[in-house]
Order: structure tokens, then C-alpha cells, then sequence
């Protein structure tokens, strides 16, 4: 969709109730919480599944560092941390898309005041045949 300047106020709009909700976003996280099993053998030989475990799982460079939460109480809070840095990723995305537009919008500007009448007409002029006080068969 083609946007016009009348854009522009609705636009700035947009980028400042962007900008208000990332200001309301403190706390982030990054990774994702999983549910750890452990398989675990017993003294007569048997096999018994253990868990669920809360594990915070996050990439470092080219590695997948993961972390065991052994507070229980804390993971409601680390699920909230990690789901505001989402939000963030989503708030900044948005901010990339309409500060794209507004950016178009000013070049457009730019493009429109150069151009004498928006028309797009050519800098050259008129072809030398074209030319007013000549007449079209002059030998061009």
C-alpha cells in the first residue's frame, strides 16, 4: 500500500504509542523455560523417571548454555521476563516497520519539491524540434 504524506500524523502516531509500550517493558529475559526428565536407576536395577525440572535454555555465541531453576516459585517470574523480551522483539519490529515508512514518506517529500509540479517531466526540455520559435522542419 502506497502511503501519502496525509499519512504522516497517523504514522507518528503509531511510533509513539510504540515508543510508550516499550518504556512500560523492564525486565527481560532471554531463552525459553523446558521441562527437564531424568531417567534415574534404582538399587535393584530398575528404571524410574524423575522430574519435571524446570531448565532455562538460552543460546551463548554457538553454544545452548542451560541453567536448572531450583526455586519452583521463581519460574512464574522467569516465564514473565522471558515472555516481556518477546513482547520487546515485537515492539521493536513494529518501530523498524514505521520508521521505514515515515523515511519513504520523506524521501517522497524530497523527490516531490524537486520535481516542478510532480509531474516528472524531463530536465532536458523539449527536443530541439519541440522548440517554441522554431519551426519543426529546420534541419534537425
Amino acid at each position: 500500500m502506497k502511503r501519502t504524506l496525509s499519512d504522516y500524523p497517523n504514522l507518528q502516531h503509531q511510533r509513539q504509542q510504540l515508543l510508550q509500550q516499550l518504556s512500560g517493558l523492564q525486565e527481560l529475559r532471554r531463552g525459553s523455560l523446558t521441562e527437564q526428565f531424568l531417567m534415574v536407576k534404582r538399587q535393584d536395577g530398575s528404571r524410574v523417571k524423575r522430574g519435571p525440572y524446570p531448565l532455562l535454555t538460552r543460546k551463548q555465541g554457538l553454544k545452548t548454555v542451560s541453567r536448572r531453576l531450583t526455586d519452583p516459585a521463581l519460574v512464574p517470574l522467569y516465564r514473565q521476563q522471558i515472555q516481556a523480551l518477546r513482547q520487546f522483539e515485537t515492539v521493536v519490529d513494529g518501530l523498524v516497520r514505521v520508521g521505514e515508512q515515515l523515511s519513504d514518506l520523506a524521501v517522497a517529500e524530497v523527490v516531490q519539491k524537486k520535481t516542478p509540479g510532480g509531474t516528472g517531466t524531463s530536465r532536458r526540455g523539449a527536443s530541439p524540434r519541440q522548440r517554441p520559435g522554431r519551426p519543426a522542419d529546420a534541419g534537425f
